[in-house]
C-alpha cells in the first residue's frame, strides 16, 4: 500500500512539474526559436525537413534538438528531487550549495577523505595476534607459527624473571 501511496505522490508531484515545465518552456521556445511546444505542425515541419535528407547546420538547429531531447531528462530529474527531498528543500537547496561553497575556508578543501574501521567492533587479542602472525608469516604453517610464538613467549618470561 505505501509503495502504491508513494507512486501516486510521484505521479501528482511530476504532473505539477509537467504543467509548470509546459508553461516555461513554451514561453523559452517561443521567445528564442519561434517555436511552438505544444503544436504538432513544427514538429511535423521538422519531420519533413528530415525527410528530404537535409540535415540540421547551424548552432540553432543543433541547440534546438539538443533542447527537444534533454527537456523531458531534465521534467524527470526535477520531478524526481522534488518527490524525494520537498518544495522547500528543492527550491533552497541551490542557495545553500552555492553560500557554502563560496563561506567554505580553502583549507577545508580535502580531495579524498578515508575513513576506517566505521562501524566496526573493537578486535580482540586473539584477532590482532592472529593478524600480526599473518603478516609477520603468510606462508608459514600453524605448528611452525605456534613453535615460534612459545618460544617468543617462554623467552619474555625469562626475561621478566631474570629483572
Amino acid at each position: 500500500m505505501k509503495k502504491i501511496k508513494n507512486f501516486l505522490r510521484f505521479c501528482f508531484i511530476g504532473a505539477i512539474v509537467l504543467v509548470v515545465f509546459l508553461y516555461i518552456g513554451q514561453f523559452l521556445f517561443k521567445a528564442i526559436w519561434n517555436f511552438n511546444l505544444l503544436d504538432k505542425e513544427p514538429y511535423l515541419e521538422i519531420k519533413k525537413y528530415w525527410d528530404k535528407g537535409h540535415t540540421f547546420g547551424t548552432f540553432r538547429d543543433y541547440s534546438l534538438g539538443l533542447s527537444l531531447i534533454a527537456l523531458p531528462i531534465i521534467w524527470f530529474i526535477c520531478s524526481y528531487k522534488l518527490y524525494k527531498y520537498g518544495l522547500k528543500k528543492f527550491l533552497t537547496m541551490p542557495i545553500i550549495k552555492t553560500y557554502r561553497r563560496l563561506t567554505r575556508p580553502k583549507s577545508m578543501d580535502v580531495e579524498h577523505v578515508v575513513v576506517r574501521n566505521l562501524g566496526v567492533k573493537d578486535k580482540s587479542l586473539d584477532d590482532i595476534i592472529a593478524n600480526k602472525i599473518k603478516e609477520e608469516h603468510p606462508n608459514a604453517g600453524a605448528s611452525h607459527i605456534t613453535r615460534d610464538l612459545r618460544q617468543q613467549i617462554s623467552a619474555k618470561i625469562e626475561e621478566n624473571e631474570n629483572k
